[in-house]
């Protein structure tokens, strides 16, 4: 399990590397790749409903999450104005599968199948519920300078992923364990590791403001404490929904580290608490 936690970790090294470093197709690669991640991760999250009995249309909602993260990335960034053709493609292909949707559920209303109107109903419902949080991060990309704020969200995020790991690892070993904080949720997850992770995220926070800084100091280390309580609580979200559903991973999405869900669970408030962060860092300045 290990051998493959660090193979996807290289992986996922690799993708943001080429995606904050590769001047020429960053960008590209960027509009390809997170959506990709983001409806993957719509779609496990539909299927993990499916296997607990809650009906969902898996496939219509991964797509409907692609086609909505493509597209309204694609226009901010100016990305499709060369080639309407492509654009009106993708606007067309949405359309199109959201009519799908809607003859079906209506379809189905005339009938009174109330399974696959609980379907479409429960579909629009988990889209519109991950779709805004998991933008709000991909929009993270784009204020100058370009990339540099969606590094300072993953970082500093997941640096509370890491320092809770480590730090709750090592604490559960000496004698009496560590101090759980919602065992009937996520029995591994202690207040000794809510803490190391915090540390963890205030000093790559703090990285952040002395090699480059974009804000001021008073901005860095509250945002590093708010990012890393969002990413717990995203954490402690997705690992309710797993149990609800009596699901250890949420997918094989990412080698050793289980689904695409998995990954960004961190990231289910964090993409909106940024955006917020921001807006106060402008005030500010």
């Amino acid at each position: 399990m290990f051998k493959f936690r660090i193979i996807g970790f290289i992986l996922l090294m690799g993708l943001l590397g080429g995606i904050f470093f590769w001047e020429a197709g960053g960008a590209w690669l960027f509009l390809a790749a997170a959506p990709a991640l983001a409806a993957a991760a719509v779609g496990e999250c539909c299927a993990m409903l499916n296997r607990s009995g809650r009906p969902v249309l898996v496939l219509p909602a991964a797509l409907m999450s692609w086609f909505l993260m493509v597209v309204s990335l694609g226009n901010i960034n100016n990305m499709f104005t060369a080639d309407p053709i492509y654009r009106n493609a993708i606007f067309t292909g949405l359309g199109v599968i959201m009519l799908l949707l809607v003859i079906a559920g209506c379809a189905r209303l005339l009938r009174m199948d109330e399974t696959l109107m609980a379907k479409t109903f429960n579909t629009f419902g988990v889209v519109f519920c991950f779709v805004p949080p998991f933008f709000g991060l991909l929009l993270s990309y784009f204020p100058d300078p370009c990339g540099y704020w969606l590094l300072f969200l993953c970082l500093t995020t997941k640096a509370t992923d890491t320092g809770g790991y480590i730090v709750g690892t090592l604490t559960a070993k000496l004698p009496g364990g560590n101090h759980k904080i919602a065992p009937r949720i996520s029995p591994k997850k202690s207040w000794e590791g809510l803490f190391g992770g915090l540390l963890l995220s205030f000093a790559v926070s703090w990285a952040f403001y002395c090699f480059a800084p974009h804000a001021p100091l008073f901005w860095y280390l509250p945002a590093a404490f708010i990012l890393s309580l969002g990413s717990f609580f995203g954490d402690l979200t997705e690992s309710a929904i797993k149990r609800m559903c009596n699901i250890k991973d949420s997918g094989s999405f990412v080698p050793g580290m289980g689904g695409a869900f998995d990954v960004l669970d961190s990231f289910i408030y964090n993409g909106i608490l940024f955006w917020i962060l921001y807006f106060i860092k402008g005030i500010l300045q």
